[in-house]
């Protein structure tokens, strides 16, 4: 078996001392001649010499590793913020591991673990905890993706949920919809998507409608919970009577409502409207088409992975709160009603 090659051996091809190598190989660099350098990088090509970036860590404290941890991996929007972020920061010479959580606070624990036993130089994640402390404590840069209201001093970059979620109920109420119903989830953090339900709440209220508890669904962000959520709205027995749309609080869980009312007999778009939040790919490819309010998930991602980088150079700087517009995405899955009142 070849040993691997030392510096001692690239300084001793170069013609250099091995404090030269060391400043030409350091992420801090240092004053080298052109010279110089060209030589110790031919000898690095030359003897295949790779550095040791663990030896080089336990010497800086760096890493050179970013957690990311994001709740369902399985998600497009949760898999396409990770890469936007991943490409960003291993851009800046990080490497990048993806942590998936889902939705599981003791899972989301392990993570927490790793990260307080340096293993990572920063964190970007969209927490399950309600615990914003315990994250500010994990002695390292972090970022939030999503709405906080309480994580006022932890960098956020997200979605203005509530101004998004009023895009889908205003549409609703534009074409005709009174009976407007809500199915979002009240599992994990925060509870984070209570953002939903309190602008929901606050519409309501505004139009001078009688709240109706019987059609605000609580149910997981998942195709199994689009499918609770149909067999819990089939069950009202009149809910044609009480219901005749129905804000989603994700694509993932409003696609699979869409497929189980199909299976029932329901068509969507006819008999009750549906809309979405996300925009993920598969939106606009189940029939009929979901009407959604579209999140940007590249910028997040990037955003989130520039906050940290900005985070790691400067510890002490203020934290910033970054949240992006929703987009209403018109397609099928909403009726035209006709309705004065």
């Amino acid at each position: 078996m070849k040993t691997k090659t030392s510096i001692i051996e690239v300084a001793r091809l170069a013609g250099v001392s091995k404090s030269t190598v060391s400043r030409v190989i350091s992420d801090a660099g240092g004053s080298v001649s052109a010279d110089a350098e060209s030589r110790v990088q031919a000898a690095i090509r030359e003897l295949g010499y790779t550095r040791n970036s663990l030896a080089a860590g336990l010497r800086s404290q760096k890493t050179w590793m970013v957690l990311v941890m994001v709740p369902d991996i399985a998600n497009p929007f949760w898999s396409e913020i990770a890469r936007a972020a991943q490409d960003r920061l291993e851009a800046a010479g990080n490497s990048i591991v993806v942590g998936n959580t889902d939705w599981d606070e003791k899972r989301e624990a392990r993570y927490f673990d790793l990260v307080r036993s340096c293993r990572f130089d920063g964190l970007v994640l969209n927490s399950v905890t309600d615990d914003i402390k315990m994250i500010q404590d994990l002695g390292v840069p972090v970022v939030l993706v999503g709405e906080r209201a309480e994580a006022q001093d932890i960098d956020t970059v997200g979605t203005d949920t509530s101004t998004a979620t009023r895009l889908a109920l205003e549409y609703l109420w534009a074409t005709g919809h009174r009976r407007i119903g809500l199915a979002t989830s009240e599992h994990g953090s925060e509870r984070f998507l209570s953002l939903r339900r309190r602008a929901y709440d606050d519409f309501i209220a505004e139009k001078g409608v009688a709240p109706d508890p019987g059609i605000i669904f609580s149910v997981k962000l998942s195709e199994e919970g689009g499918r609770e959520l149909v067999r819990e709205l089939l069950a009202l027995g009149n809910w044609q009577d009480r219901v005749d749309a129905i804000f989603c609080g994700n694509d993932i869980l409003a696609i699979a409502a869409i497929n189980a009312l199909r299976d029932a007999g329901v068509e969507v778009g006819r008999d009750i409207s549906l809309v979405g939040m996300d925009d993920i790919p598969a939106a606009a490819h189940i029939f009929p088409a979901l009407t959604t309010v579209r999140k940007p998930r590249s910028l997040i991602g990037g955003a989130a992975a520039e906050l940290l980088l900005a985070r790691m150079r400067d510890p002490g700087r203020p934290s910033e709160k970054h949240l992006f517009p929703g987009e209403l995405i018109i397609r099928g899955s909403v009726a035209e009603r006709q309705n004065n009142t």
